[in-house]
This record gives C-alpha cells, sequence and structure tokens, in this order.
C-alpha cells in the first residue's frame, strides 16, 4: 500500500500521501502486535534528544507518545529521575503498551530512533540497502559529525577553548563536510540526504544530522558548504523542526 502511493506521490497531493502513509503504519502496526501508545519520551530542547520528538511528529506519534519536556537540572538531580534512568540522559523512552516491552525504558537516540521505526513500518516498503543507507548516515552523525561539532560548540559557550574549536572546525571543514556531501550526493537543490537513493522527502537520517549542523551553522562552519546550508533550509522549514526545537 505504502509502495503504491509512492509511485504515485506526482499525481497525488502531499497531504494524500501522508495519509496513506499513516494508514500503512497503523495495520502495520496492528499485524505486529505492538503500540507505542501511552508512553512517555522525555527530552530537553536543542540537545540529542530534539531529532527524537522530530521523527515523533513526522510519524504523527504525537498522539501515542507524550513529550515531557525537561531541565539539565532535573535530568541531573531529580531522585525520581535517577531511579527511573541511571544514566540521567535524554532522551529516555518509558514504553507503556505493547505486551512484549511493557514498563520498558529505552535509551539513546538511535535505538529509540530504530524502535520508532520498526513498530509503525515507516521503512517497511524500502529495500534492504536503501535501510543500509539510512543507517549509515545516522551511524555517521552520531560517531563522527556529532562529536566534531557539538563538543566544539559546547566549548564556545562554556569552557571558551578556542584552540580546540579552531582544530575541530579545520577537521569539519577538510574533512567531515565534504564525505557528508559525497556520501549523500548532496547539492544546493538537495533535496533530502536519502533522495539520490530512491526515497521520497526526510527521513530519520535528515533530523539526526540537522542538530549538529545547526550547532556548526551557529560557528560560521557552513559557509564554504552552500550544499548543506541550502539542506539545513529545508530541514528548518518544516513544522516539525520548530516542535522539536523550541
Amino acid at each position: 500500500m505504502l509502495a503504491a502511493a509512492l509511485l504515485c506521490s506526482r499525481t497525488i497531493t502531499t497531504a494524500s500521501l501522508r495519509a496513506a502513509s499513516a494508514a500503512f503504519r497503523r495495520q502495520y502496526a496492528r499485524n505486529a502486535m505492538e503500540t507505542l501508545e501511552d508512553s512517555v519520551l522525555y527530552h530537553i530542547p536543542k540537545t540529542s534528544s530534539a531529532p527524537v520528538v522530530q521523527l515523533i511528529h513526522e510519524l504523527q506519534l504525537q498522539e501515542d507518545i507524550q513529550i515531557e519536556t525537561l531541565s539539565f537540572e532535573h535530568v541531573r538531580t531529580d531522585v525520581k529521575y535517577g531511579a527511573l534512568n541511571p544514566k540521567r540522559s535524554v532522551p529516555a523512552l518509558k514504553l507503556r503498551g505493547g505486551a512484549s516491552y511493557t514498563g520498558s525504558l529505552i535509551t539513546e537516540s538511535g535505538a529509540i530512533i530504530s524502535l520508532l521505526l520498526e513498530v509503525t513500518g515507516e521503512c517497511a516498503a524500502w529495500s534492504s540497502t536503501q535501510r543500509c543507507k539510512m543507517w549509515e548516515s545516522i551511524f555517521y552523525t552520531g560517531t563522527t559529525v556529532f562529536p566534531v561539532v557539538v563538543k566544539a560548540y559546547l566549548k564556545t559557550i562554556e569552557e571558551q577553548d578556542a584552540t580546540y574549536v579552531e582544530e575541530a572546525q579545520k577537521t569539519f571543514v577538510e574533512t567531515v563536510a565534504p564525505l557528508l556531501i559525497r556520501q549523500h550526493s548532496l547539492d544546493p537543490t538537495g533535496p533530502w540526504l536519502l533522495s539520490a537513493g530512491g526515497i521520497e522527502g526526510p527521513t530519520a537520517a535528515d533530523f539526526v544530522l540537522a542538530k549538529p549542523l545547526g550547532n556548526a551553522r551557529a560557528m560560521g562552519w557552513l559557509a564554504e558548504f552552500p550544499a548543506l546550508e541550502a539542506w539545513l533550509d529545508r530541514v528548518k522549514k518544516l513544522p516539525s523542526y520548530e516542535k522539536a526545537y523550541s
């Protein structure tokens, strides 16, 4: 059903495609006998939990998953939160529905994203290679882009370590950014990270990368890369972005 809807995407409206996708996901979830109803996502705005919140809105799961916004102080010091999540981190997803996982707590962005995509069947119509390319992008962001960019960004705010920031910027400009553009075949017309692989519209890979590249833009690191600037503009224009980062 979803595959047929995607093939007809040029002749139907975006709203119709979203409705067809949502219907497919609901049926997929029922068939899988899994549900995310009454779950709670613990979130701090503008942190690594923001991409998860954006994905929740893109998948239209906001009625199933309650998003509880916390502060850094609460996460670090609240006794009840510490008992729930000894890692004292966000995102954290508390599951309350589904016989196979009632009461479970899922931490780490990648694990939560994997669950959301699996339960909804969002990628069910994709080929194995398309799914692999999405995870390749997400893993590269998590293991390489995020550490280089976000750690440097924090040092412009907290420790004021100019030498570290300069070295990180050199790594980003000479290695990380060019690899991002090449890996995703990006140009200023885009449109999305997986478009070259035949995937219509933004995916979890776009939402995950938007967090560190937003920080890179704030430091002026994207000035030499119009393809990344244009891509980030497209992500930020999505209604789900505002909901995730406000």
